[in-house]
């Protein structure tokens, strides 16, 4: 799931040289992942794509724009009639390259506003440490996914009928087998932070990384994310991304991932 939020720091963020292959090889695995859970997709050649979950969440409905070979405000169009068909919100997200100076008052006069930013990730398996997980109790919830889900109902401030539409999209999924692997981390028997690992081919992607609010800051999701990573790499990937809000940023920053580049992130404007 996502939650947006503002990211005030942005500018402090370095990392590796970012390779055309490496960013390639991104938006495959953000590709793969949108595309398992939408009931629908709607491809605007090679410059974006609009993926529709089902799910009444705007943040559930996203639009990533990948290059400029079409105007944004182009692309906005098309993509709130496909919406519009359902009567869905959706959020676009933006490469920060990708919107030169001005490009917030066009977005704006057609209806949008900023509603935050994001940062797109990756870590390398094969130079990467492996982090601690062995001590946690983990378990693989595939065939339970009304317990993956708990977690993300709080951590992700939403509520139990929207995340059992999320759930039944992660369902669909695994029906049309597709390479999603669910796992908790459990605490007195009760499962306390959740993730989804994504795998394709030599790629993976990590999303839905949620700990319920009062086991927050005691290293459940940096553990879980650890034992993902070494699933990942089992599984034959050779990296990992992820796209990360605010909250995750250090966390995942001190796991081994370092940033792509900076997204903004667009919504419609009577979704406020």
């Amino acid at each position: 799931m996502h939650k947006i939020e503002h990211i005030s720091k942005l500018k402090n963020l370095k990392g590796p040289p970012v390779s055309p292959s490496l960013i390639t090889a991104y938006y495959r695995a953000e590709d793969y992942f949108f595309r398992a859970i939408s009931t629908h997709c709607l491809d605007i050649s090679d410059t974006a794509t609009a993926y529709m979950t089902g799910v009444p969440v705007r943040d559930l409905n996203i639009v990533y724009i990948r290059n400029n070979k079409e105007s944004i405000e182009t692309i906005l169009t098309k993509c709130k009639k496909f919406y519009d068909q359902h009567n869905l919100l959706f959020v676009a997200i933006v490469p920060e390259d990708l919107c030169p100076h001005g490009t917030d008052a066009i977005i704006h006069e057609a209806g949008y506003h900023q509603a935050g930013k994001s940062v797109a990730m990756a870590l390398d398996l094969a130079t990467t440490a492996a982090g601690a997980y062995d001590s946690a109790e983990i378990r693989a919830n595939d065939d339970h996914l009304c317990e993956w889900m708990i977690p993300m109902i709080e951590s992700f401030e939403s509520t139990l009928d929207m995340t059992t539409c999320y759930a039944d999209a992660h369902k669909h999924a695994q029906e049309m087998r597709s390479r999603l692997y669910h796992y908790n981390l459990y605490k007195s028997d009760q499962p306390i932070t959740s993730i989804t690992l994504s795998v394709h081919g030599t790629i993976a992607r990590i999303d839905d990384v949620g700990t319920i609010p009062e086991h927050q800051r005691n290293g459940h999701a940096t553990c879980l994310v650890n034992f993902a990573l070494a699933k990942a790499k089992e599984l034959g990937a050779t990296h990992c991304f992820l796209e990360a809000s605010e909250s995750g940023l250090s966390i995942y920053q001190k796991i081994g991932f370092f940033p792509l580049f900076t997204t903004n992130i667009f919504s419609y404007a009577l979704d406020e």
